[in-house]
C-alpha cells in the first residue's frame, strides 16, 4: 500500500514553519533510479565528470513503509573516503535553525566491517557541521562534538545490527541537539557548529555495504510534543535479562512479531508464544531482538547465559 504524503514548505521566510516529509515515492515525485536532479536531492558532486556519483538510487528493493527507499552505496570508480562524504544530499528549501529543528528517518545498513554510514545536518557553504550521527562499521553508534575546536566523534548509548530498520530522530532546542534510536534518547549535547543548515547528507565512507533510507521528515521546530506521544505509546521490555530459559516480552502496543539475532548477526529461529520466546538452547551470548508491535518495530539486547 502506498502512504500519504504531505509537502508544507512555506517559503516567504526563513522563520517560517517549513515541514518536508519524503518517502521516495511516486506520489512524491520521485521514480527508481539516480537520485541526483530528483526534487530537492542531488548525489556527492565530483568535481570533475561526471558531475556527480552514479549509483546513488532510489529503488524497489526495500522499504521501511510503501514501495521505495533512497538506496546508497559503494561507488567502484572511487576509492574508501576519510570521511563518510559518498551519498545523496538534500538541498534544503527553507533554512534549519541549529535550536529549532527536528529530523527523522528510517535507516536500514546490510552489514557490519564495512562502510561508516552517516546521517549529516550542515551549512553547506563551509563545510561545518550542526550535527552528525554515525553508524561505525563495528556497530557503534557516535555523534560529532567539539572539544576546544576539535571534532570529536563519541560513542553514544546504543549499538546497530545489520539487516534492521531503525528510527532516528535528531531534535534541536535552545539547550542542546537530542538524537533518539527507535525513540530512545541515545546522546544530547551541544550542536558542534551555532549555525543554521541548509543540507542534509544520507553519506558513506565508499567501503563497503549498502543503506537503506525512507520517511524522512524534516521540521524547522522542535517537535517535543509529538515525541513525548510517541514515545508513551514505544514502551518495549524483555526480562529476565540475563536470561537462562525464557525471556518475557510487553509492549504497549500488541505484538505482531519477534526475531532475534546473535552477535554475528545470524538469525536464530525461535518463535514468540504468550508473550514469552524460550531460549534454553541457545548457546550462551549476546543476542538481540526485533520486536514488532502496532506501534512500531523495536530492538533490545539481552544475554543468554
Amino acid at each position: 500500500m502506498k502512504k500519504n504524503y504531505l509537502f508544507a514548505c512555506c517559503l516567504l521566510s526563513a522563520f517560517s514553519f517549513a515541514q518536508q516529509m519524503v518517502s521516495f515515492e511516486t506520489l512524491d515525485g520521485f521514480y527508481t533510479g539516480d537520485i541526483n536532479g530528483q526534487g530537492t536531492w542531488i548525489s556527492t558532486p565530483t568535481g570533475d565528470f561526471p558531475a556527480n556519483v552514479l549509483n546513488q538510487t532510489v529503488c524497489a528493493d526495500d522499504a521501511s513503509d510503501g514501495m521505495y527507499s533512497l538506496r546508497i552505496v559503494k561507488e567502484n570508480t572511487y576509492g574508501t573516503q576519510s570521511v563518510p562524504i559518498i551519498g545523496a544530499f538534500d538541498n534544503l528549501p527553507v533554512m534549519l535553525p541549529h535550536n529549532n529543528f527536528t529530523v527523522s528517518f528510517d535507516m536500514k545498513m546490510s552489514q557490519l566491517n564495512g562502510s561508516i554510514f552517516s546521517f549529516q545536518g550542515l551549512s553547506s557553504a563551509d563545510e561545518k557541521f550542526v550535527v552528525r550521527l554515525d553508524f561505525d562499521s563495528s556497530g557503534t553508534i557516535k555523534v560529532l562534538k567539539m572539544v576546544s575546536g576539535i571534532p570529536i566523534m563519541e560513542s553514544a548509548s546504543a549499538t546497530w545490527q545489520p539487516n534492521l530498520w531503525y528510527s532516528i530522530t535528531v531534535m534541536g532546542t535552545a539547550a542542546d541537539i537530542k538524537y533518539y534510536l527507535n525513540g530512545i534518547l541515545i546522546y544530547s549535547g551541544a550542536a558542534a557548529e551555532s549555525i543554521d543548515m541548509n543540507q542534509l547528507r544520507f553519506v558513506h565512507d565508499n567501503t563497503e555495504g549498502t543503506a537503506y533510507i525512507d520517511n524522512v521528515k524534516v521540521y524547522n521546530e522542535a517537535q517535543l510534543s509529538s515525541l513525548d506521544k510517541t514515545l508513551n505509546k514505544n514502551t518495549v521490555n524483555i526480562y529476565p535479562n540475563p536470561a537462562v530459559d525464557f525471556i518475557s516480552v510487553t509492549a504497549s502496543g500488541k505484538i505482531k512479531s519477534s526475531e532475534i539475532y546473535d552477535s554475528a548477526g545470524r538469525k536464530v529461529q525461535i518463535g514468540l508464544e504468550s508473550d514469552k520466546i524460550e531460549v534454553a538452547k541457545l548457546p550462551a551470548g549476546l543476542y538481540l531482538i526485533n520486536i514488532k508491535t502496532e506501534n512500531g518495530s523495536f530492538s533490545r539486547k539481552f544475554i543468554k547465559k
